[in-house]
């Protein structure tokens, strides 16, 4: 008989079985860590992936820095303008010849009581550079026929004519000089219509005076250049020469 078999009380349980019951309960435990295993796996690869499509996720514990904005800057668009194709430059009027001074004329020697004003400059160009001339010769009447209820007075009239003869409105006329004190006055052709359609006029004085091309007119564009020269005439005494008529033409 044995060792073992020397030992053997009746009813006491065989170790083989209880041997193979502890086996058991072993490996479920291993079953049930692999499987855990497993999911957590799993698990790790869902977040790798999420992570990986959206860094900036908060399951990630090292996001990358944030992304610098991207600047737009704007493309430069030429804003230059063009001219329509049938554009016609506005002509300006400047004279054809080259300036020439006008022979000196006679200067009158105010009385030492009286202060002469000059007139406002303007640029004395040859006869031929302006656009206007005096049309005949200035002629005298009586202001009576014009101003029958004014008494006498001293007046300068006219009009102004285009190349077809036609009257000019709207130009400045100008007369300046000295009589018996300095003369600056201003104008509009179409302004005096018992003249005509281009008729413009001057009250110079309360009273006829008789002087000798002491005062003159002259014809200016709306920026002040002359369009002709200045016309110089003589003034008489009495009522029946009060009124001179000085008239322009268009030349060119």
């Amino acid at each position: 008989m044995g060792l073992t078999e020397e030992f053997d009380l009746p009813g006491a349980p065989d170790p083989a079985p209880l041997r193979k019951r502890r086996g058991e309960g072993n490996g479920a435990f291993w079953d049930i860590l692999t499987i855990l295993l497993v999911v957590g796996m799993l698990g790790m690869g869902v977040i790798f992936v999420v992570i990986y499509l959206n860094p900036y996720i908060s399951l990630n514990p090292y996001p990358p820095p944030a992304a610098v904005p991207t600047v737009f800057i704007p493309s430069s668009t030429p804003t230059q303008k063009i001219l329509p194709p049938t554009w016609t430059p506005t002509a300006t009027l400047e004279p054809s010849a080259t300036p020439t001074p006008l022979p000196p004329t006679e200067t009158l020697t105010p009385e030492p009581t009286e202060t002469l004003t000059p007139a406002p400059p303007t640029e004395t160009l040859a006869a031929s550079a302006y656009k206007y001339a005096l049309r005949g010769t200035p002629a005298t009447l009586s202001g009576q026929v014009i101003h029958p209820d004014e008494g006498c007075k001293l007046w300068v009239a006219g009009q102004a004519f285009d190349m077809k003869g036609a009257p000019v409105i709207g130009i400045t006329v100008q007369m300046g000089g000295y009589l018996g004190k300095s003369i600056y006055l201003l104008s509009l052709t179409g302004t005096a219509l018992q003249y005509g359609p281009g008729g413009y006029e001057f009250t110079l004085a309360d009273a006829p005076v008789a002087s000798k091309e002491s005062v003159w007119v002259q014809l200016l564009d709306q920026e002040g250049y002359p369009l002709s020269a200045r016309v110089s005439f003589d003034t008489f005494e009495g009522c029946e020469k009060n009124l001179i008529l000085v008239n322009f033409k268009q030349v060119r």
